[in-house]
This record gives structure tokens, sequence and C-alpha cells, in this order.
């Protein structure tokens, strides 16, 4: 079988039509693609045994000498192309975020938690912080409570589809298991990023509606949960400092200066 048509591309994967009703993610290296890939298979095999609002897994193959996801292809925009620049769009698709986050946090997990110990991994990988930086953020992340709630770790608007038949997840590559506030952080942390992709959408490009959409964001997840705001400031210094591995130029060096900054608090 041949790919089709070109439905989305990212940094790491690109994905395509595959007959009439699957979606195929090729990732783009031909070596490390293949760990990626395996680790995204068993995310998503453990997702879809739990009914979740998310596309249905059909298996990992080789494709071209690249390692690849087959998927059940599901019809829409994303949010991120969805959302109007106008402050009433901006809001809504906010709270519909939340609403969406609080009820992935609420899914019963019965799997270790793995979201510090994966943290912690990344923090000790990056090389541009010193390492008496890496032990201060280390000893932040240790004295936070682990928690039990499926972390989607890269949620965002790009990663939800809204489908004639509801908003459907997508790209659960980073899925841990942890505390459902470190997810938050890092949620509200990739929104009001200063670095954008040269394609960002209008909304997105306005330093006002991001702050605005980030802000609605927390504040209806915050009604939906027990959260606190003091809960979501614990985790911006662990989750600031594993990030750093992820990123490289102009968007580390923000990440960067945002860690240092609480880190001399």
């Amino acid at each position: 079988m041949k790919i089709g048509r070109l439905l989305g591309a990212g940094n790491t994967a690109s994905v395509y039509e595959w007959g009439i009703t699957e979606a195929i993610k090729i990732l783009h290296d031909p070596i490390g693609g293949f760990h990626e890939a395996a680790k995204e298979a068993r995310n998503a095999e453990m997702i879809n045994a739990r009914g979740l609002r998310t596309p249905r897994f059909s298996g990992m193959i080789q494709y071209e000498g690249k390692s690849c996801l087959i998927y059940e292809k599901v019809e829409g925009p994303t949010m991120l192309a969805s959302i109007m620049p106008t402050t009433l769009s901006v809001s809504r698709h906010a709270k519909l975020m939340a609403r969406l986050h609080d009820e992935l946090h609420r899914v019963k997990i019965d799997i270790a938690a793995n979201l510090k110990t994966e943290l912690s991994k990344a923090i000790q990988m990056t090389e541009v912080i010193t390492d008496q930086e890496k032990s201060q953020s280390i000893e932040s992340l240790e004295a936070l409570p682990d928690g039990s709630a499926l972390c989607h770790y890269d949620f965002h608007p790009g990663n939800i589809i809204l489908s004639p038949d509801g908003p459907v997840m997508i790209d659960w590559l980073n899925a841990l298991v942890g505390n459902p506030y470190a997810d938050v952080a890092r949620t509200f942390m990739l929104i009001n990023a200063h670095a954008l992709p040269s394609n960002a959408p209008a909304w997105l490009r306005k330093r006002e509606y991001r702050e605005l959409f980030g802000e609605a964001y927390i504040a209806e997840y915050a009604k939906r949960s027990a959260m606190d705001r003091s809960d979501l400031e614990d985790w911006f210094v662990p989750t600031l400092a594993a990030r750093l591995s992820e990123l490289r130029g102009e968007d580390q060096c923000e990440t960067l200066l945002q860690l240092r900054s609480r880190l001399g608090r």
C-alpha cells in the first residue's frame, strides 16, 4: 500500500492517509525512530484499553526503512487551527481543553508512577545547566508528591482534533503516570512559550491571546479539580529543567532563562 494525502507534520514525524479509514504516522529518524515508535506503540495500546477519546491503534510497521504507527483516521481540524483570534473563541476553546484534561486525569490507572523518575533522568541529561542547577531542580522535584494520574505530557491545542463526534486526543508518545499538576504545568509552559513555529495561526501570534488562553485554561481546570495556583507553581522548576533536553536554539535559551529566574528566587 502507498501513503496518501499528508494530514499533518511535526518535528519528529509526518502523518498520511493509509487506505480509506486509517492513517500512518511515519517517524523521520530511520535509526532512533524505532525506539520512539515502540514506546508510542506501548502507550497507544495502554490508552486504547481504557476507552479514552483517542484514535484506535492498529499496530507498528516499517515503511521505506522507517518506523511507523497505524491509527484510525480521525476527520476534523485541530483545536489549534480552529481557534479564531477573538476573546470568545480563545476563551471557549481553553475551557474545553481544561475539561478534557481534567477528564483524562480522572481515568483510573493501575500502572506504577514513573513521571518523577523520567523527569529526573531528563534533568540529568541536560547539558546546558550546571551540576548545582541540576541538583536544585532534582531536589525540588523529589519534594513533590508522586500522584497516580494518567498524564499526556504534551497536551496542547495541536494535539486535539475536533472531530464531528467530539474532541479526540492524539500523540501519546510522552504519556506518563504521576501527579496531574505536573501535566498541567507542562501544558501551561507550552502555551506561554515566546518562541513560535513559523506557521503559527493568527491567535497564537498575539501575546495577549496566548496569555488569555493560558489563564482561562488554568482557571477552568482549577474549578474542576482541587488544584490551587501554588500547586502549579511548585512544578515549574522541574518542568522547565526537564524540558531543556528537548530544545535547541531560541527555545532552549528562553526556557533556560525562565529556569534560572525561578532558581534564583
